[in-house]
Order: C-alpha cells, then structure tokens, then sequence
C-alpha cells in the first residue's frame, strides 16, 4: 500500500526538478537535490545520536531553512516535529519540551539565554544542538553536525504508515498553558494538497515565508510551494519593508500575510510604498480575523494583480473555510464557506445544529483533523464529539451559507493571528502579593484586532502601580502576552460557584 508521507513529494521533486531552487534564506540557494541532500545528512545525524521513529524533536528557531530541513528529516526517520514558538521564555519552553516529552531541543544560538536556565531542569531532553555556534554551551553546531554524514535516503528504526505522528502543534488551552494539537503524516500532506488547490498555489511560482513558521499559518501556507516544486523565499523574521523589498526582488508570486501584518505595510510613508515594483504577487492569503474594510480597500489597491484568500482555520486541523477572491466584494466581515475537505456545524448547548442566522459555536470535521490533544484526555473529552472537533467559536450562517465570526470563548483573546490566553496571564499576576483578584480580558484595539486588559483587585491597604504590575510580568510572560491595559476595580463579578463572570466585566469595555 502506498502511503501519504510527508517527506515524500520533497524525495521525488529531487529527481525530477533536481536543478531547480528549492529554497533562498539571508543570500544562501538551495536545490531540491542539495535540499533533499541536507534533509538526508540531518536524518542520520539525528538518528546517530539515537532519534528513532516516534522520539519528540523539539524546534525552537527563527524563519530559517534548516526549520524545514528539520521537519522533513523528522518525517523521514519516523521523529516528530514539535516547534516552539521563538519568543517564548524560559519556563513557556520548558512547559512545551516537557509536555512534548521531547528528545531533543534544536535551538537558535541567540535563544540560548531563555533555554540555558532551566535546560537541567527539562524531563526528557538529553540532546541539544545549536543553529549557530556560541561561547556559552558547548553542544553539537547544526552545520559541523550533518557535514560527514551520508546523503543517502535513511532508513526508519521501524516501517512508517501515513497514520504514524509527524508534529505536535502546540496552541492554547482552557488551562493557560499550551497543548499540543497531534498531527499526521496524513493530515499535513492533505492540508499542504489542500491548500494548494484552495489558494491556486500553483507550479512555477514563487512563495513568500514572511510570518512566524513555528505557527500552523506560515507553515502550512509555505508548504505547498515545496511540494509543487517552485521556489520559496525565507524571511528570517517579518519586516514590512524587507518584505515589499523580497516580492519585489525575487518576484514572489504568493505570501502569507495576517492582518496585523497587512497595516503594518500599509502604515509605511506613501514614499516608501511606491519604491516597490510588487506586480509578480498573484495571491494573499490572511488568517487570524477578518480584514477591516479599509484595509482590504488597501490591498485591493496596492496589490491590484493579486487574489485575497481570507480563511478561517486552527492549528488542529489547517482550514475550515475560505473566504475566495470573487466573494470579496459581496461578502464582507465573512469566513466564507467550507474548505475542500472539510465539514461545518454551528450547535447550541445542547450541541445540536441550530438555524439560519442563529448563533451557535463552531464545530468542523474533515481528513486533516489533528488525531487528539497531546496527553490531554480532559481537553479531547470537552473538545471532540466523535469526529467533531469544537473551534470554541461562536458564528452564523446567512442565507447563502457563508459563514461569520461573532464571538470566541470567553477566555480566548484573538490579538493579531496569536491566540492569547487570558488563564495564563491571571496565573502570573495572581503570583503577585498585593493581587486578590484579576480578571483578564480583550478589549477592542485598531491595529490588532484584539488587545488584553487586566481588571485588577488589590488586597486590603495593597498600593501598586500599573507599570509595576507590567514589570511584574516581565519574563514570566512572552511580550505579546503581557497587558496592554490595567484597571484597578474594587471587586469582580462573579457567581455563587466561584466563577468569574466575565461577560459583565466586557460590558464596561463595549
């Protein structure tokens, strides 16, 4: 039986388009060939320090090649992929390699500072290898590892099926803390045909990676490109001017680019904007929330040769639904409608479907579900109903089936393209000894969409300031996470169970 295996299309694009550039990062060009090359060194290099099929690879880089490198060695020996996002601290690291009962950490030399601290604390990570040398550590450099290894096809401790795990994705979870979101081989080669067809990623173009690949979005729109066999362009991280500079210089043809990412292009001075030819770019796709009009106005006149896919999806799954290019301008504010592949309900509480414009929360089915909740089985028991999975959105579904995004849960916040969990940050502040209450919740912001507010209630006699409190949450937090807003309050609503109510804190807020 032939089997769906992620690394596979990246195997044969090595014989059919072996001359063909695979891949461009910080003046560095690569091949399929010298790509698959450098994916076989790594795999033997990996399983010469005793990663076998199933072991935990932790990835905690930036925008880089060798990210890729990584994900498709992993997939070739059996290991599995679980990136870290790069701007966590120290113990947001360490919560993901020890729920990830991770292997292995590969970390970007500059990172050191965040991992070094707890490093002999984490429960199952006995290897380190750096990207980049340092003078702090003196753990195995990327490049000096794979050089002298073979650049033959490895082969796995034990056969892999299309079932077998390729990547823990970690997202956010009721409890604050991330939980890893188990991806397939299956599941990540369906999401990567998928929206190769959706988004018309098609061969002989060039991709853009502009956002964040330790995130399901960049990630998964980046891929197509490599299976297709065109080019892809790597960022390190994202700047709007180095990205007009790379669609104009390397005459990118399709980019990832979430809203937040959208206004920062467009809030560069008119003088800059028109020293860029970005006519090569033929799609855009958005995810993270719905584009206001004004800027979607904004693109349809700066990039006026590309389509705008605006689609609604999560890191367990890929895509739900797409808003297409000729539904722009009939449907505004919407998530469009389903993805091939996939299935929508809107249910109420008692989780069956309710009516036409009737709100009911978001649960979806298709082939590129995550199988479960990594060590999770309160999460998979609350999230998943049979081969429904729960979004935690609340939406409706007008007249014509498209679909809109009316609420989320009450602890998520949506700040950009990044969940924010408000159960974490109360966690930290609750650390605070002047704190006897605190309630964190999102406020409306221009720029992201979403910006958190901490309602704050102070023990009897307590005095503390608002910049104490955000410096409090100075590294305990990732930056974005940390409050944009503090209100002190005298008390918090909440019911006869112990249950904040936060549903009358955001009326104050509307």
């Amino acid at each position: 039986m032939q089997h769906m295996l992620f690394s596979d299309p990246i195997t044969l694009n090595a014989v059919r388009y072996k001359d063909r550039e695979a891949l461009s990062y910080n003046g560095l060009r690569f091949t399929y060939q010298g790509f698959n090359d450098r994916i076989n060194q790594l795999a033997h290099a990996l399983q010469s320090i005793g990663v076998n099929k199933g072991d935990k690879v932790a990835i905690m880089l930036m925008n880089c090649h060798q990210l890729f490198e990584l994900i498709f060695a992993c997939a070739k020996i059996g290991a599995v992929a679980v990136p870290v996002n790069s701007r966590f601290i120290s113990r947001e690291i360490q919560h993901v390699v020890d729920d990830s009962e991770a292997l292995l950490l590969v970390v970007d030399s500059r990172f050191l500072d965040e991992v070094l601290p707890s490093s002999e604390q984490y429960k199952t990570v006995n290897h380190f290898i750096t990207v980049g040398s340092s003078d702090k550590v003196q753990y195995p450099e990327y490049e000096e590892l794979i050089a002298n290894f073979s650049k033959e096809e490895p082969v796995p401790s034990s056969p892999l099926t299309e079932l077998d795990t390729l990547t823990i994705m970690y997202t956010g979870g009721t409890t604050g803390f991330p939980k890893g979101a188990v991806r397939s081989h299956r599941s990540m080669y369906l999401v990567t045909l998928l929206f190769s067809i959706e988004f018309q990623i098609g061969r002989l173009g060039r991709g853009l990676a502009a956002g964040p690949l330790y995130g399901a979005a960049a990630l998964s729109i980046s891929l197509p490109n490599l299976y297709v066999g065109n080019s892809l362009h790597i960022l390190e991280k994202f700047h709007p001017v180095e990205v007009l500079q790379a669609i104009d210089e390397e005459k990118t043809t399709t980019t990832f680019l979430a809203p937040p990412m959208l206004e920062a292009i467009f809030s560069l001075p008119e003088e800059i904007l028109r020293q860029y030819d970005v006519s090569s770019l033929k799609s855009i796709i958005s995810v993270g929330a719905p584009l206001h009009t004004s800027t979607k106005e904004k693109v349809f006149a700066y990039f006026p040769t590309a389509d705008l896919n605006e689609f609604y999806g999560a890191t367990e799954l890929g895509g739900a639904a797409n808003l297409f290019p000729e539904m722009q301008k009939d449907k505004d504010r919407s998530v469009g409608v389903p993805m091939l592949g996939m299935d929508i309900e809107l249910r109420n509480d008692k989780r069956e479907p309710v009516q036409e414009n009737e709100a009911g929360e978001f649960f979806v089915k298709g082939i590129t579900l995550c199988d479960e909740y990594y060590k999770r089985p309160e999460a998979n028991k609350e999230s998943f109903d049979g081969e429904w999975l729960s979004l935690g959105d609340v939406g409706v579904q007008d007249e014509d089936g498209y679909y809109y995004i009316v609420d989320r849960k009450q602890d998520m916040i949506l700040s950009g393209a990044i969940n924010v969990y408000p159960a974490e940050i109360e966690g930290v502040l609750h650390e605070h000894p002047a704190i006897a209450d605190v309630a964190v919740i999102g406020i409306p912001d221009e720029k992201w969409g979403e910006v958190s507010l901490a309602a704050v209630v102070l023990r009897p006699g307590e005095k503390v300031s608002k910049e104490d409190l955000i410096e409090f949450c100075q590294g305990k937090l990732a930056k974005y996470k940390i409050p944009q807003h503090i209100d002190f309050v005298e008390e918090l609503p909440r019911s006869l169970q112990g249950k904040l109510l936060k549903f009358k804190i955001r009326k104050n807020y509307e």
